[in-house]
């Protein structure tokens, strides 16, 4: 079953150094587990309970929240220092840092960004996010959206989708990536396979897209696969029923959409990682056990588990990532997951990780004009360029 998909992770392994297949080698059943999780990293929080999922649960990547940039840098070095292989840090910031930390810039948001006629700004702004994110630490950032913003009544995607046309959110979305990786931050598209035309938000429901894959492929589709066609590091999964594609399941839990469609039809080698697991879209309808399973079966690299509330981080941290972690662990055990399917997705984390160089440089710089240089001239000439409609 998934022969052609350890094959093609093979072939991308020659494309890299050696750093990865050594480390893969010395790691135990348990080590390669914990590489396969991404949790919330908060500097305002009580860092123990982060600490000891840590060093218990050997948690490869974090998820950047809400902070201050010199506190986050501090806080991150202080992890990268206590983990025994480097971590992944990732982080949302769709129009800036200022969509999480406090006295960052945040840049006009998609919609707005998708009606400008200068469309070289986009990949403009997309360098300055990303050279702002790996100032403070974040390695990945979770963005661009490139849902199709087709239904009014979305609440949850609305102004974060670059238009209502598919062709020039493929495009926006294209430039904003490539501006992204110029910027050194590796980028990450979503919700696949498209969450623009639903009004459910799938943090508080299962939102369900019914059209033909006929549809799918003239719209939700389409921005997806043009990108992927020139080129992107990561894509990330939504949780979105489509019986078109997947009666069963929805999209984050799905074989058949993440690893028999993005994977095995489209060609897509990069990180497939899951919109946050915890969010009642599945939680109200599977355990956490068959969730994290399920999503690692169905061919995601990563698992998100992410929070902003403090009792919600907690009960992460103290309850749900243990169970998952245990529910992976007790299927390699029985052989519900090969230990071949396992190496294979870790082997695409540590490789995703020796790209950014991160296993002989873990720790971030931390300069003493940080804030000026997040805010620097340049960037703020950005936005006024596009207030004034450039």
């Amino acid at each position: 079953m998934y022969k052609y998909f350890i094959l093609s992770i093979l072939f991308v392994s020659t494309l890299y150094g050696d750093w990865a297949e050594k480390t893969l080698e010395t790691l135990t059943i348990q080590e390669k587990i914990g590489q396969l999780f991404v949790v919330p990293a908060c500097p305002r929080f009580d860092k123990k309970g982060l600490e000891e999922v840590i060093d218990r649960y050997h948690v490869g990547s974090v998820i950047v929240k809400q902070g201050h940039p010199q506190q986050q840098i501090l806080f991150l070095n202080e992890l990268q220092q206590r983990s025994k292989l480097p971590l992944l840090c990732t982080g949302d910031a769709e129009w800036g840092l200022g969509m999480r930390m406090e006295e960052t810039l945040s840049f006009p948001r998609n919609d707005v960004l998708g009606e400008m006629e200068n469309h070289w700004l986009l990949a403009a702004i997309g360098k300055e996010i990303g050279k702002q994110c790996r100032m403070v630490g974040i390695h990945l950032n979770f963005a661009p959206v490139v849902d199709v913003n087709n239904n009014p009544d979305n609440v949850i995607i609305g102004s974060r989708s670059f238009g209502t046309e598919p062709e020039k959110v493929a495009f926006c979305g294209y430039m904003m990536s490539q501006g992204m990786k110029n910027g050194k931050v590796l980028s990450c598209i979503k919700h696949f396979p498209g969450h623009g035309d639903t009004d459910v938000d799938s943090h508080k429901g299962l939102p369900r897209i019914p059209h033909s894959r006929a549809h799918l492929e003239e719209v939700e589709f389409l921005p997806f696969k043009r990108i992927i066609k020139m080129g992107v590091d990561a894509v990330m999964t939504g949780h979105l029923m489509m019986p078109a594609l997947d009666t069963e399941y929805p999209a984050s839990m799905s074989h058949s959409i993440v690893t028999n469609l993005l994977q095995n039809e489209w060609g897509f080698s990069g990180l497939v990682i899951t919109d946050a697991l915890n969010m009642k879209a599945l939680t109200e309808n599977y355990s956490v056990e068959e969730i994290a399973v399920k999503a690692l079966l169905a061919g995601h690299d990563l698992l998100l588990y992410g929070a902003h509330r403090y009792e919600d981080v907690e009960e992460l941290l103290e309850a749900m990532i243990p169970a998952a972690y245990q529910a992976i662990e007790e299927g390699v055990e029985r052989g519900e997951i090969s230990e071949e399917l396992l190496d294979a997705h870790v082997l695409k984390v540590l490789q995703t990780k020796e790209k950014l160089g991160l296993h002989e440089r873990r720790m971030t710089p931390f300069p003493e004009d940080l804030m000026e240089q997040l805010h620097n001239r340049h960037a703020l000439g950005l936005i006024e360029a596009i207030k004034k409609g450039a």
